[in-house]
């Protein structure tokens, strides 16, 4: 295989790489990568370079992507060219990609992938199928880069729909429950902390993870300061072996307790979902405000999701901002529940409301819980807050029964069970889930 590959990409692709699906990636830093933004100069650089044995093709200022890949296979047909693309092929597109000869396209999860191998080699690394590796990822990646997991569990870079149909990695027997919402403040941690706590108690094997990658703080609110953390797995993943729950309270994985780790735990996340999934029955998972990588891991990894709108006209637009996201990327919200929370007599909105708003799905109402909430939670006392059996902790009580499958029932030691296998030949936990 030659020693370089070219990429040619529009400026601010080149500028911000998380476009491509590169996040934290410093491209200009990379010797074994030439870079271009204009198709000619491109051509002109490859008539007179026999290094480079790769192109590929993400975006162009000045040339229609397919056209210049397909000049580019024209002038060298020994040459690998890839177009990288961010959607499903049309067929005309398809029979014109024929045509010209190019080589298979890159979906971002592809090219990603594609990128860190390229990476790899021009660093005489081998390639590792260590799961352990990919539980802790790759910290001398150069410019925090693109991280690698087990040839069975596809990386994930970047949020569209490529990246979501990409997660579907090996499914374990954990019930899955990840609690989102379009903002922040709409009361996930507090009603994740309460699911799990109701599903504990319930007698099913129960784990809180916490994958509010940044600012996670549900260790805190559970009054588990010394709850092993994402970046503790990631050093040492045999201490996933202490993730145990303890008396009534459920295990507590917190998140990463140094803020600029984030980015390594966001690559570990779609095997550590894996592994964890074989350890419960139930998993219950605060995420962060911020739609990022480890939101499509989740999503796609999901038995269900509850998703979370407060009484804020902003929490509201918020939640119709992300389901436009999900309908762009062709991600299926089947799995999705919708919850208003901080309900009230007089409150703004009724889950009427929000079902118009959002176009007629079934919202769940979960109770206002009162200044307690905030004041036993912030104390680190949920116990004393779950056994005041006020209306919050009565309604997320109903509304996990409703959400759980009868696979799943606390007489159930073992959980619900699924087919493994690799993408596109196990069981959809989607049709587990039900639809809308």
């Amino acid at each position: 295989m030659g020693k370089a590959v070219a990429l040619c990409a529009d400026e601010a692709s080149m500028r911000s790489p998380e476009i491509l699906g590169l996040g934290g990636e410093d491209l200009s830093s990379q010797q074994w990568l030439k870079l271009f933004s204009s198709g000619d100069e491109l051509r002109r650089a490859l008539a007179q370079d026999d290094e480079v044995d790769e192109v590929w093709v993400a975006s162009c200022d000045d040339v229609e992507p397919i056209n210049l890949a397909a000049a580019i296979k024209a002038d060298r047909r020994s040459r690998r060219v890839h177009l990288v693309t961010c959607g499903e092929l049309t067929g005309s597109f398809a029979t014109r990609m024929g045509k010209a000869g190019l080589d298979d396209p890159l979906l971002p999860h592809d090219f990603a992938r594609r990128y860190a191998e390229r990476k790899r080699i021009a660093r005489g690394e081998a390639h590792s199928d260590n799961s352990a590796h990919a539980i802790r990822g790759d910290a001398s990646c150069e410019g925090g880069g693109v991280l690698t997991a087990p040839a069975s569990t596809p990386v994930v870079d970047v949020f569209p729909a490529q990246a979501m149909q990409a997660t579907q990695a090996t499914a374990g027997k954990a019930f899955v429950l990840p609690v989102v919402s379009g903002s922040g403040g709409a009361g996930k941690s507090t009603v994740a902390v309460l699911m799990a706590l109701a599903s504990q108690q319930a007698g099913r094997k129960t784990l809180l993870a916490d994958f509010d990658l940044q600012f996670g703080d549900v260790a805190r609110l559970v009054g588990a300061s010394d709850a092993l953390s994402i970046d503790d797995v990631m050093d040492d993943p045999s201490k996933i072996e202490r993730l145990t729950p303890q008396d009534n309270m459920p295990a507590v994985l917190a998140a990463p307790r140094r803020l600029e780790r984030c980015e390594l735990a966001i690559t570990a996340v779609p095997t550590l979902v894996d592994a964890l999934s074989d350890r419960f029955d139930v998993i219950i998972v605060n995420t962060g405000a911020f739609w990022g990588e480890q939101h499509a891991v989740l999503l796609e990894s999901a038995s269900r999701v509850l998703f979370l709108v407060d009484q804020r006209p902003s929490s509201l637009w918020a939640c119709q901002h992300a389901l436009d996201l999900c309908a762009r990327c062709g991600i299926a919200t089947g799995p999705f529940a919708f919850a208003l929370n901080r309900c009230a007599k007089g409150a703004p909105f009724t889950s009427v409301d929000v079902s118009c708003a959002l176009g007629g799905p079934r919202v769940i109402e979960l109770a206002d819980g009162g200044e307690d909430v905030e004041g036993l939670l912030g104390a680190g006392l949920p116990l004393e807050l779950f056994r005041d059996r006020s209306a919050l902790c009565v309604s997320v009580e109903k509304t996990l029964a409703e959400l759980m499958p009868a696979a799943c029932s606390p007489t159930s030691a073992s959980g619900p069970q699924r087919k493994r296998g690799l993408f596109g030949r196990k069981r959809s936990r989607r049709a587990e889930g039900g639809s809308r």
